[in-house]
């Protein structure tokens, strides 16, 4: 499994975070040409377009981090999953709204500012849903090898089953004692 000084999770949270990024601006162009695709006036390209659509990538991104949906455990669940990414919209929208207010020139059009959110929320969310199918496959899991058999063993193997480390396929445990060989350990592996 590819690892980023020896910690695997940091590149997991760092493709997400990048991912999400290019989704959300992504969904800011899309918003952008559907509402002024056919012609007229576009007031995000007018002034400032790049800023605009970086300041929404920073907040909705920065919402996504203080409401942990860059932790694993957090996206095991698809309905807490999308419940916290709902609440993480609503607070990206309020205070993008704020800074609105005070920095009036950032601001863009009520309709595409609405779609950018909607889309950004659908994007990310089929993004992570797509993420959790293809990480359980058994190609991304990381193979892990318990040694020994006792209480802590299966502490580990209860741990690893049981809370949301989804990235490792338990293969077997070893043991010094011969006579365990072949035999089922507690429950299924």
């Amino acid at each position: 499994m590819f690892g980023l000084n020896g910690n695997r999770y940091r590149v997991l949270n760092t493709l997400f975070a990048l991912v999400d990024s290019l989704l959300v601006f992504g969904a800011c162009l899309i918003a952008n040409y559907t509402m002024f695709g056919g012609g007229g006036m576009n007031p995000l390209v007018t002034k400032y377009p790049v800023l605009k659509i970086m300041l929404i990538v920073c907040v909705i991104q920065l919402a996504f981090y203080y409401f942990d949906l860059y932790d694993a455990n957090t996206c095991r669940g698809r309905k807490r999953m999308l419940i916290l990414m709902l609440e993480a919209i609503v607070a990206s929208s309020v205070g993008l709204g704020v800074i609105y207010y005070f920095v009036p020139f950032l601001g863009m059009s009520r309709e595409v500012f609405t779609l950018t959110l909607a889309l950004s929320l659908v994007f990310t969310f089929l993004w992570r849903l797509t993420f959790i199918a293809w990480s359980e496959t058994k190609g991304m899991k990381e193979r892990v090898l318990i040694i020994g058999t006792g209480a802590l063993a299966m502490k580990i193997k209860k741990e690893i089953s049981e809370k949301g480390y989804e990235g490792f396929d338990i293969v077997g445990f070893v043991d010094e004692n011969r006579e365990n060989i072949g035999e089922n350990i507690g429950k299924s592996i």
